[in-house]
C-alpha cells in the first residue's frame, strides 16, 4: 500500500505538527536540545535537522536522511555528519509525497533497536513524520525542519497518534 499527498493535504501540512522553534541551524537545535528533557525515543527527519542535533550532541535513536534538503543536494559537511559511528545503516525506497508500505514497516521494525537507526531514504523523508509518530513511543520526541521557519518538535502522545492516523486515512490509498 502506498499513501498518497492530497493537494488539500499538502496546504494542510504546511502548518507546524507540534512546537515550533524559529530559527535555524545550531542555535535553534541548542533550544530545541535543551527543551528534550530525556523523551523514550528522539527520532530526526531531514538531513540537516539530523547534522545539527549529532552537532549539538545529540545522537537520536532513529533519524531519516534522504541527502537533499528543499530538493537539493545537502554539501559533503551535513552528508558526512548524518553518519555516525554507532548508527544501524539501513535503506529505503520511498517516492516524493508520498509514505510507502516498506518505509512505514522499516520504521516501525525498527523502533525498537536498542542501537541507534540511520536510515538512508531513495526519494524522499518529509513525509516520515507520520510513521515515527505512530510507532514512537509515547513521550517521544519526533523533530523535522519546517521549511525557511525552524524546526518543529512533535511529542507524541496518544492525541497526536490519533491526529496522526487521521492525516494517514485523509491520505489517497494506491496499490503498489
Amino acid at each position: 500500500m502506498i499513501y498518497k499527498l492530497t493537494p488539500a493535504l499538502r496546504d494542510d501540512l504546511k502548518t507546524p505538527f507540534g512546537t515550533l522553534y524559529p530559527g535555524k541551524g545550531e542555535s535553534c537545535l541548542a533550544k530545541v536540545v535543551k527543551a528534550l528533557d530525556k523523551p523514550p525515543k528522539i527520532i530526526s527527519i531531514g538531513d540537516v535537522t539530523t547534522f545539527y542535533l549529532i552537532k549539538a550532541g545529540v545522537v537520536p535513536d532513529m533519524c531519516l536522511v534522504d541527502d537533499q534538503t528543499m530538493r537539493l543536494p545537502v554539501d559533503h559537511e551535513v552528508r558526512k555528519g548524518t553518519s555516525h559511528h554507532t548508527f544501524k545503516e539501513l535503506r529505503v525506497s520511498n517516492p516524493a509525497g508520498v509514505v510507502t508500505q516498506a518505509l512505514m514497516d522499516l520504521i516501525k521494525d525498527n523502533m525498537s533497536s536498542t542501537e541507534p537507526v540511520r536510515i538512508f531514504v531513495d526519494g524522499e523523508e518529509d513525509l516520515a513524520v507520520i510513521p515515527a509518530c505512530l510507532y514512537a513511543p509515547i513521550g517521544s520526541a519526533v523533530i523535522y525542519g519546517q521549511p525557511n521557519e525552524g524546526v518543529v518538535v512533535v511529542r507524541v502522545t496518544e492525541e497526536k497518534r490519533k491526529e496522526t492516523k487521521a492525516l494517514l486515512d485523509k491520505m489517497e490509498r494506491v496499490d503498489e
